[in-house]
């Protein structure tokens, strides 16, 4: 039977805090638990500040706090982490990609 390899990816949020009193330290650290609980090992975390949307969908919502996650999992690990996240409201955006 074939083991199944672990891939890594980088995950990039865009987070909206406007309406929470949760600061960047424990988002991150409730996206890293619920990558734990998926069997996911996070590798390095990435925080890159306030940035400017080149193209704003809403005028009242122009910026956003950008943070990178690296984590390493199975191939079904980026549906699940979408799915869990889903309903968080704090979570505005998730970009995932796999690095090689």
């Amino acid at each position: 039977m074939k083991k199944l390899a672990n891939k890594d990816y980088k995950t990039t949020f865009i987070l909206d805090l406007r309406e929470t009193v949760d600061d960047v330290a424990k988002v991150t650290e409730d996206i890293s638990q619920v990558l734990d609980s998926l069997g996911a090992s996070v590798s390095d975390t990435i925080d890159l500040g306030i940035k400017e949307f080149t193209r704003a969908v809403d005028r009242h919502y122009r910026q956003g706090h950008y943070l990178e996650i690296y984590f390493s999992g199975s191939k079904s690990t980026p549906s699940k982490l979408k799915d869990k996240l889903l309903l968080d409201k704090r979570v505005n955006r998730i970009f995932i990609e796999s690095v090689a």
